[in-house]
């Protein structure tokens, strides 16, 4: 996870692995560590909209279970996930 995520991400991230996220959380709390030396990780994502897109049952399959082929890290049609530095810090086109 990188800590230049979105709000949005971090939902995404809470939403999909919420085991992995109070992880990170715990983490952070360990190391005394702020986002941007203002608040702590559940202020920063606060009620922000998950970019999780639902509308691939296939993908979000992959996405929780590690389990994927090649053929499955080609985009068929547009890009529905985030995009992270590829499409700037809002991880456009979510």
């Amino acid at each position: 996870m990188c800590i230049f995520s979105t709000p949005k991400l971090f939902a995404g991230i809470r939403k999909l692995y919420p085991e992995e996220y109070q992880l990170l959380k715990h983490d952070k709390e360990i190391l005394e560590f702020m986002l941007d030396n203002k608040c702590d990780l559940d202020t920063f994502v606060g009620n922000a909209k998950s970019c999780v897109y639902h509308g691939d049952e296939k993908a979000i399959r992959s996405l929780v279970t590690g389990e994927f082929s090649a053929n499955d890290i080609y985009a068929k049609g547009q890009w529905m996930y985030p995009a992270g530095a590829f499409h700037g810090v809002e991880g456009e086109p979510c």
